[in-house]
């Protein structure tokens, strides 16, 4: 791995990249390694449960969360009395997935937005506040902090795939191609794959 620290060429890229590279220097995480942000929740006052820790949960309300309508939320996240928060996580979602979700609900503590209100929705189950700048932003800094630029740069210039990165870093490859897109290395990538035949 180059010691070179490259940013994206685009603002915006820039500013999600210089919270996500403070996020892994926290954590003690170089370049080129995993980011578990498991390790980092307690840091973020966030106790991560799935719906099956919760006791007292009603088995209709626990039925709407992990059955047929399960693919409709991520993660959800409930603040405490104390500062501390709770954030439950979608059980069917795969690990690689579900790292994506809690990296970005500690981008949230980072980045210091206010917990969103929680309201009763469709069905009685409980729903959050929509806020998509915070969503947004949320999820861009999450990434930056699984899959550092630099990194990402050099992998693809030295022909590696979406797959392969996002297996060395234990995220998805939806997530990668978003951290490609997100940081202008689309041409890059688009060349490089076209020339090993794999576009």
């Amino acid at each position: 791995m180059s010691k070179l620290l490259l940013m994206p060429r685009n603002r915006r890229g820039r500013l999600y990249e210089r919270t996500g590279l403070r996020i892994r220097g926290f954590a003690g995480v170089a370049l080129n390694e995993a980011l578990d942000p498991f390790s980092l929740a307690d840091y973020a006052k966030l106790t991560v449960v799935r719906p099956a820790d919760l006791e007292g949960l009603p088995n209709d309300v626990h039925q709407r969360l992990v059955g047929r309508c399960s693919s409709n939320w991520s993660a959800v996240t409930f603040g405490l009395p104390d500062g501390n928060q709770i954030c439950i996580v979608n059980p069917t979602h795969s690990l690689e997935r579900t790292r994506a979700t809690l990296m970005e609900e500690i981008a949230h503590v980072v980045l210091g937005h206010e917990p969103t209100r929680i309201h009763t929705g469709a069905g009685g189950l409980p729903c959050r506040e929509y806020n998509a700048a915070n969503e947004q932003a949320a999820y861009g800094v999450g990434a930056a902090a699984l899959v550092p630029y630099t990194a990402l740069f050099v992998g693809l210039m030295d022909g590696e795939t979406p797959e392969s990165i996002a297996l060395r870093y234990g995220v998805t490859r939806e997530l990668v191609g978003y951290r490609i897109k997100i940081t202008m290395l689309w041409p890059l990538y688009k060349s490089k794959a076209a020339a090993s035949g794999s576009a």
